[in-house]
């Protein structure tokens, strides 16, 4: 879940995650030293400064020489290159200034988004004015909201770097020497310390007072309180209550609704949730919560990949729209992870990989979300161990229809790429060794669990084992509140994969079937992957027709997943006479992404692609022939083809009547693959 509210967003983005820190009257940081340096006039550190007027709304009130009203009414115009000079000005002109501490942290914090810098200069300003001005204010004293802009701003900043308890201590300060209601508050810092009968009992004061801002932050925080608690059905009540006023309003709110459609997820209330994302993402941006991204995640876990590519497209035109540019680093990993997934999905782990490197050296910040950090940097290897493993599969694949000293070399990178797949894999695994880490990931929808996409959740058996894994899934169905029909369809669909890992492939076949004929439409990639085991299940016990069927449906709904899993497709291969493609059909009985067989699905090579067929000639999916990489064979046609074949087999295609042509940049014909779209927009 994600704090925020739409009453604080118009006021000047209270609790844009609201901060805590250390008390007023407890200030631990002495003030620094003033650097040795000449003395600076007014009309010095004037000159060369942007003309900015300090005569804007409450300049007389924050007071302060010429150059700290002017950086103040710069500041409040977000004009945040001006604010920076000036301030910079304003604190060499005279060191021991509050004000111009104050606002150089202030805009350190909002127009830079450098968090460490702002917390030194708005700690210096505290401590100059306290020791200045003391503690105590009179209602209509000026100095009082000074007081408040500075303890605030502190709030602000600690709550962004996730500094839980001195957040509560700046509200609780607040509240008490500045008389200025901040109780509610300390709701959200209380859950993320796990204080939660502490965090619901502040909620409850707060929905029975009068005042309509700490309602609106209580309601949100009780609806993430009651989700991370894992109580569904308590949640989802809570989230919806959020939700309603702006709902009614029709206008703001896209936090509440955000979290009222995760709510609904963790209901297994997909059309629900896919309602309450859209009308989030009509309304203006809101912190750093992104509905278009949450909708890519659903749209892929449903199979429906071409809403997916188009709500991607959503996704980053909506993080450039908000308003408040230094929110970016507490989502700035998540939305890679997004396109991450999307190019995973897609068959291109050679986009996705790069990205999730990024996403492994530089996590979010979690002061904004409900997460811990544990299960998002842990989340961000066991994607970045997919993907490193998935671009070792299709460099092997490379290889294979490559002369051989370009192959040498592709095997090489493979290689080097699973050793450091494995690595990756073991920092996941230091999170997954705390026994509550791997259950909740197991329990489908549930808050506790490593922060990646629901389809991937099932990549932590392969990494504690299945021993481990069955244990732990034993638990989380006994632990589970959802109705047996509808977790059931996750926990068979993961103990058909526990089942391969140990061999016993008649209960991994017999699973995989099963989940396969019940599953809900939100449930698509899960039980694909299933399927995926369960084919190669029935291909090892010599149960062909099984095995058929089940590799077709595979083909059907997301055939990249046989890349990811570095599972063979079994095929009966077709080639046009006198053309390449009998020397490109020879090339591919080479590679390990097809396994030869006469009962597997039809592969037909033509000179200008390929298809996949059924045993009665339907065509399960379509290769057209594009343009080779710019590599040292580009002039190699049979290569070319047989490379094209490989490619275009393991990723989905999209119909371009279900999405924007011009998302596509100017693509046209029948289709066009998932992968050459992605080409497109290679960052995440």
């Amino acid at each position: 879940m994600d704090l925020g509210s739409s009453t604080l967003g118009r006021a000047f983005v209270v609790l844009s995650l609201l901060s805590g820190g250390r008390a007023w009257s407890q200030s631990e940081r002495a003030a620094e030293p003033p650097r040795e340096r000449s003395p600076v006039t007014a009309s010095e550190a004037r000159r060369g400064l942007p003309e900015v007027r300090g005569d804007c709304e409450q300049a007389e009130l924050f007071g302060g020489t010429d150059i700290e009203r002017s950086a103040f009414c710069a500041l409040r115009k977000d004009e945040f290159v001006s604010a920076r000079s000036l301030a910079r000005a304003a604190v060499e002109a005279e060191a021991e200034s509050f004000r111009a501490h104050y606002l150089l942290g202030a805009v350190q914090h909002r127009g830079e988004g450098n968090l460490p810098k702002a917390l030194r200069h708005l700690d210096r300003a505290e401590n100059l004015f306290a020791k200045a001005h003391g503690r105590s204010f009179g209602e209509d004293d000026p100095l009082r909201l000074l007081a408040y802009r500075i303890l605030y701003e502190l709030m602000d900043v600690h709550g962004e770097m996730d500094h839980h308890e001195a957040r509560i201590r700046y509200a609780e300060a607040i509240t008490k020497d500045l008389d200025i209601d901040h109780r509610a508050s300390t709701a959200w810092p209380l859950m993320k310390l796990g204080r939660f009968e502490d965090a619901r009992k502040v909620v409850l004061e707060a929905l029975e007072a009068d005042d309509r801002w700490s309602k609106a932050v209580a309601l949100t925080s009780r609806c993430a309180i009651e989700s991370e608690m894992r109580r569904r059905e308590a949640a989802y009540e809570a989230c919806r209550a959020a939700a309603e006023p702006s709902l009614q309003r029709g206008r703001g709110g896209s936090v509440e609704l955000t979290n009222a459609g995760a709510a609904s997820e963790e209901f297994f209330r997909f059309d629900e949730a896919e309602r309450l994302y859209r009308e989030a993402a009509r309304r203006p941006p809101e912190t750093s919560v992104n509905p278009w991204g949450r909708l890519v995640h659903l749209y892929l876990a449903e199979g429906r990949f071409a809403e997916a590519l188009s709500a991607w497209r959503e996704m980053r035109a909506y993080r450039a729209r908000r308003p408040h540019a230094y929110l970016d680093q507490q989502d700035e990993a998540e939305a890679r992870l997004v396109g991450a997934a999307l190019m995973l999905v897609a068959g291109r782990p050679d986009l996705a990989e790069p990205v999730t490197r990024t996403i492994v050296e530089r996590p979010d910040r979690q002061g904004t979300s409900s997460a811990a950090s544990d299960q998002n940097e842990a989340g961000a290897a066991l994607v970045a161990r997919v993907a490193r493993r998935a671009r070792a599969r299709r460099l092997e694949m490379e290889a294979a229809v490559s002369s051989w000293w370009q192959a040498a070399k592709l095997r090489a990178e493979a290689a080097q790429l699973r050793v450091e797949a494995w690595l990756v894999g073991r920092r996941a695994l230091e999170t997954l060794a705390n026994p509550e880490r791997l259950v909740t990931t197991l329990r489908p929808e549930v808050p506790g669990s490593l922060e990646l996409p629901s389809w991937l959740d099932a990549e932590v058996i392969g990494l504690v084992g299945p021993g481990v894994a069955e244990v732990a899934l034993e638990r989380a169905r006994s632990e589970e509140t959802l109705p047996e029909g509808q977790a059931g369809v996750v926990f068979d669909a993961y103990a058909a994969e526990i089942a391969w890992w140990r061999g016993d492939y008649s209960e991994a076949e017999s699973l995989a079937a099963a989940v396969l004929d019940r599953a809900p439409r939100g449930l698509t990639l899960v039980t694909t992957r299933a399927a995926a085991f369960g084919a190669d299940a029935a291909r090892r016990r010599g149960q062909y027709d099984a095995a058929r069927s089940l590799f077709r449906a595979v083909v059907e709904r997301d055939p990249a997943v046989l890349t990811r899993l570095g599972l063979a497709l079994p095929v009966t291969f077709e080639a046009a006479k006198d053309t390449i493609a009998v020397e490109a059909v020879e090339r591919l009985q080479n590679s390990p992404a097809f396994i030869e067989v006469p009962w597997g699905l039809i592969l037909r090579v033509e000179p200008l692609g390929g298809s996949i067929r059924a045993a009665d000639g339907s065509v399960l999916l379509e290769v057209p022939l594009v343009d080779a990489d710019d590599d040292d064979e580009v002039r190699d046609p049979v290569k070319q083809l047989a490379q094209c074949i490989q490619q275009g087999v393991f990723g989905p295609l999209l119909d371009v009547t279900q999405v924007d042509v011009r998302s596509l940049e100017g693509g046209s014909g029948r289709g066009v693959s998932a992968s050459d779209a992605l080409d497109m927009w290679n960052e995440p």
